[in-house]
């Protein structure tokens, strides 16, 4: 069985939203539903048109809220993972309280946070840096874990000290994992 053209394969999630959006308003319109059960993509289109100023005004300050929460948590959480990773000691402290921690809902801290820190743009960043720094904390802390004992023998009889292991074949090691993590953080 032979593949479809290249054209025709670039063109086909194209064709099938067209599709879906197109189905999406013969359905508004021939069972004539209002538009706040579902508005159709023509109302929503003209909407998007007549608020746009307000819609981007809000729409860049949650991303940038987003990305600063992100950005807190990929910092905090590779140093914390780093530390995690590299002492059983700190992983036996610290391990169990991280999760935990993660057990309660992040929904359950905002009304704290608002407490905290008023309502505004702190709390907002906070919120995604808790939701963000778990991921990052693990992944990094197991990609760490998983360096084989039998490598860092190799590595000590070369003369190499515990922080070049950790910089020099631990931290390249953990990358996949700190990738994932940044992939699923992200979200």
């Amino acid at each position: 069985m032979s593949l479809p053209s290249s054209t025709l394969v670039k063109a086909a999630p194209w064709a099938l939203t067209a599709l879906l959006f197109v189905l999406w308003e013969l359905i508004c319109v021939g069972f004539a539903l209002p538009d706040y059960l579902l508005p159709a993509p023509t109302a929503v289109w003209a909407s998007g048109q007549e608020f746009a100023g307000a819609i981007m005004q809000h729409a860049t300050q949650t991303l940038l809220t987003t990305l600063a929460g992100f950005a807190l948590a990929v910092a905090v959480g590779l140093a914390l993972g780093l530390a995690v990773g590299a002492s059983p000691l700190v992983y036996k402290a610290c391990y169990p309280l991280l999760v935990g921690f993660n057990s309660i809902p992040k929904v359950a801290f905002v009304p704290v946070l608002v407490v905290w820190f008023g309502i505004g743009t702190v709390p907002a960043i906070l919120t995604a840096f808790l939701i963000s720094f778990f991921p990052v904390v693990v992944n990094v802390a197991t990609g760490l874990a998983t360096l084989e004992p039998e490598l860092e023998d190799v590595l000590r009889s070369l003369g190499a000290r515990r922080l070049d292991i950790l910089f020099k074949v631990g931290l390249p090691r953990a990358l996949p994992y700190f990738f994932a993590s940044l992939k699923v953080a992200i979200t």
